[in-house]
C-alpha cells in the first residue's frame, strides 16, 4: 500500500509522516504526547483507540520497549514505525491552521488494518480523534479493507470514541485488557 494520503476533513489534515518530518514531528510532538501521558514514556502502538497511536508503555515494559520522554525518544520511535515496512501508515494530525494536534496510524494486515489515533491533551474533546478515524476508515474501507480497533476493557473514553465512529465490540480478547472492536462493513 505504501505511504498513505493525505486525508483532509472539514477541521483537519492528517499528513504521511516520512523519514524527512518524522524529525520535525518528533521536536514539535514530543513535550504534547509527554504531557498526555503525564510524563509516563511513550510508544507508538498502532490499533488501539484514544490510548493508540502513542500510548503509555505497559508497566511491565523494558526499556528497550519504551521510549525516552525527550524528541529523540520519539523521533526514533517514528522513523522505526517509517522504516517497518509497506503495511504500516502513521499520519501527524494538523488543525486547518497548521497546529500540530496528535497522531494517526494504521497498521495493514493482507485486507484487515488496525487503527489507532492519539490526540494531544490540548486538544482533547474537541472531535478531532473521531473525525481523523473516520477518514481513515472511510480511505480504508473504499479499498476493500476490514478496519478494526483494540479498546482497552473499562477505558469509557475509548469506548465512546469506538462508538462513536461505527465500530462495535467482538467478542475476541487480544490480551486481557484489549478487546477487539471492528467497523461492520458498508452496505
Amino acid at each position: 500500500m505504501g505511504e498513505g494520503p493525505t486525508l483532509t476533513t472539514a477541521r483537519l489534515r492528517a499528513l504521511p509522516l516520512t523519514v524527512w518530518n518524522a524529525g520535525f514531528v518528533a521536536e514539535e510532538l514530543a513535550q504534547a504526547m509527554v504531557a498526555a501521558n503525564h510524563g509516563a514514556p511513550v510508544r507508538l502502538a498502532a490499533g488501539e483507540l484514544f490510548g493508540g497511536a502513542v500510548d503509555s508503555a505497559p508497566a511491565d515494559s523494558t526499556p528497550a520497549d519504551s521510549v525516552a520522554t525527550d524528541p529523540t525518544g520519539v523521533r526514533r520511535e517514528l522513523r522505526r514505525r517509517i522504516g517497518a515496512g509497506r503495511g504500516i501508515l502513521t499520519w501527524v494530525l494538523r488543525a486547518d491552521d497548521g497546529t500540530a494536534l496528535g497522531l494517526l496510524a494504521a497498521d495493514m494486515h493482507a485486507a484487515r488494518a488496525a487503527v489507532g489515533v492519539r490526540v494531544s491533551a490540548a486538544h482533547r474533546r474537541d472531535g478531532y480523534a473521531a473525525e481523523a478515524v473516520r477518514a481513515v476508515a472511510s480511505w480504508l474501507e473504499y479499498r476493500g479493507v476490514l478496519v478494526g480497533t483494540r479498546v482497552r476493557v473499562g477505558d469509557t473514553a475509548a469506548k465512546r470514541l469506538a462508538q462513536s465512529t461505527a465500530f462495535v465490540p467482538t467478542g475476541v480478547l487480544l490480551t486481557e485488557r484489549r478487546r477487539l472492536w471492528i467497523r461492520p462493513p458498508p452496505g
